[in-house]
């Protein structure tokens, strides 16, 4: 019984361990976030826990459309099954507005602040917890939040 409850343990840890050497490495992502939003991502996760993400996002529909690209960084950890980013810094690289530059008028200025925010996933908290699920050692799915999508390793 102490065998079998230490082997159940060992396999635990180790796989924790093993999604999170797998998850090492810079990966190409896309997915969306409802109806009329998508996402594309380059996302490296560091060896020492610090991530960086660079997210290109447009959003629209019939009325018109918004394209953001956002750069993140921070810190990551995985947890059982799921994917724990702690942001310390986003900033908005660039917003158009049906092909307008837009960054540099007051409403650029105030989405400049809100949107780094939205990409978090959890809104104005700094922390998003992804559930994630390996398909294979080069690709994984994002299965639960906000956004769902599929990541592809570089």
């Amino acid at each position: 019984m102490i065998r079998a409850l230490l082997m159940v343990g060992l396999l635990a840890t180790g796989g924790t361990q093993a999604a999170a050497q797998s998850l090492v490495g810079k990966w190409d992502c896309s997915g969306r976030a409802g109806r009329g939003e998508a996402i594309r991502t380059l996302q490296e996760y560091k060896a020492n826990g610090q991530l960086y993400h660079l997210a290109n996002m447009a959003v629209g529909d019939r009325r018109g459309r918004i394209d953001a690209s956002i750069a993140m960084r921070g810190r990551w950890e995985i947890k059982g099954n799921s994917l724990r980013e702690n942001f310390s810094s986003s900033r908005l690289r660039s917003l158009m507005a049906d092909g307008n530059d837009i960054s540099n008028t007051s409403l650029g200025r105030s989405m400049s602040k809100s949107l780094p925010m939205r990409m978090r996933m959890n809104g104005p908290s700094n922390t998003s917890l992804t559930k994630i699920k390996f398909v294979s050692p080069r690709e994984f799915r994002i299965v639960s939040g906000r956004i769902k999508g599929t990541c592809t390793k570089r």
